[in-house]
Order: structure tokens, then sequence, then C-alpha cells
């Protein structure tokens, strides 16, 4: 009996490479983004494949609510969907950054989590994708990015506390440096850059989280609950 997840951000990068490592694993996926057309890449990526495509805006609970209800029951869920505005000094943040960034990426992962679990029963796994930033700052990403994924950790602990006497294990799978279109290049900043800074030596690959969470997800990983998972060539250590 195939397994079936929900994968927010689905769109692109990490997401989408997200949904295709389940999909290739016999998962039924339920590929969610805000727009049709964004999405429609993964989807024809996915042809052949059980993947389907859902629609809704994390910055409106109700449309979040109405989608996942629509749902059959879940085995799993990836919470991947974030945005990251351009970086300024941290004394010039807007409320408007600070508003955008928290409510896509801390409140809507919320209520997202919120919904599915109405869906999945003991046995269930969630993986939320965290980031380095959490930890370091972040040297090329904006505050409120760097600040909206601690708090992606800490939902990740309480919501694991809570949920294991369900059955119900919660982790975080944290990027480091991953060639994808969020990750800022200038004439510095190329493919070479990031291989001299990473002690693998090279630049991650959206396929490389993607395992990790696939492994987090799996029964492989009973025992794991509650922990952010460092995936970054070493960048961030310990």
């Amino acid at each position: 009996m195939s397994k079936t997840a929900l994968v927010t951000g689905a769109a692109t990068g990490i997401g989408q490479a997200i949904v295709r490592e389940l999909a290739g694993e016999g998962y039924q996926v339920y590929a969610a983004a805000r727009a049709k057309e964004k999405l429609e890449k993964t989807l024809v990526l996915c042809a052949g494949l059980d993947v389907k495509g859902v629609y809704f805006d994390l910055l409106k609970p109700e449309t979040v609510e109405k989608a996942i209800s629509e749902l059959p029951a879940l085995n799993a869920l990836v919470n991947c969907a974030g945005l990251s505005v351009e970086r300024t000094p941290c004394r010039e943040v807007s409320p408007q950054d600070w508003d955008d960034t928290l409510n896509t990426n801390v409140k809507g992962n919320y209520w997202v989590t919120v919904n599915a679990l109405k869906k999945m029963g003991r046995g269930g796994a969630i993986v939320n994708i965290s980031s380095g930033a959490a930890k370091t700052g972040g040297d090329f990403v904006a505050l409120p990015y760097s600040v909206s994924k601690g708090a992606i950790n800490t939902l990740t602990v309480c919501f694991a506390r809570e949920l294991a006497k369900e059955g119900i294990r919660v982790n975080a799978v944290s990027p480091g440096f991953v060639d994808t279109r969020m990750l800022i290049r200038n004439e510095k900043l190329t493919t070479e850059y990031y291989d001299g800074i990473i002690p693998i030596g090279r630049l991650g690959v959206p396929q490389d989280i993607a395992q990790a969470v696939s492994f987090l997800l799996s029964e492989k990983a009973s025992f794991i609950t509650g922990q952010i998972i460092e995936v970054n060539g070493g960048d961030i250590m310990g």
C-alpha cells in the first residue's frame, strides 16, 4: 500500500525535488502551491507518477483549511514553502518585510500543520524545512528570514513533544547553501566560491535535501523526533 504525502512549496527548487523523490519511492504526493501555472512544471516532471496539484495561499488560513479538508488520510507532511525578502541591514527592515516573511514562513506553515494533523494518525511523520541561517544569522539573507527559520526550529520541537504520545514524529531538515533560485549570486558568489567554503567541496543540490527528508519520513527514522538535521556539506558543524 502506498503512503500519502502533502508537500508545500512544491513549485520549484527543494520542494519540487522532494515531490519527485517521494513520488519515485511510491508515495501518492499532493504537491501544494499558491498558483497553478507555477506548479505546472513540477506536474510535468512527475508525469507517470502519482502526483496531484493542490492550491492554497499560506497567507489565507481559510484556503489552507478548505484544501486540506478535501485530501485523503495523510501519512506524511513536508512544510517546504517559504519566502525570502531582499537583504537589508538589520536596522532597516520594513514592517512589510517582517509581516510577509513571518506570516508565510511561520504562521503559514503552522496552519498547514494544524490542518494536516486532522488527516494524520499514529505512524505519521512531519518534516519542516529550516535553514542554517537560523544558527548563523545568515550571511546573504534578510533578518526576517533567519528569525523565521529559528521559529521553525522551535515549532518543530514543540510539535514533536506534543505529538510523540500520538505516534507522530516531527523533525526538521536545515539546508546549507543549495543551488536554487533563492541562493543569492553576484560577481563573487559563484559556484566556485561556494565550493571553496564548503568542507565537502561542492554546493548542495535540491536532491541532497530531498533524500534527507525521505529518510526522516521513513521507518528507518522511527526513533528520531524533535531533531534539526543539518544538511550542509559540513558548513555548520556541531
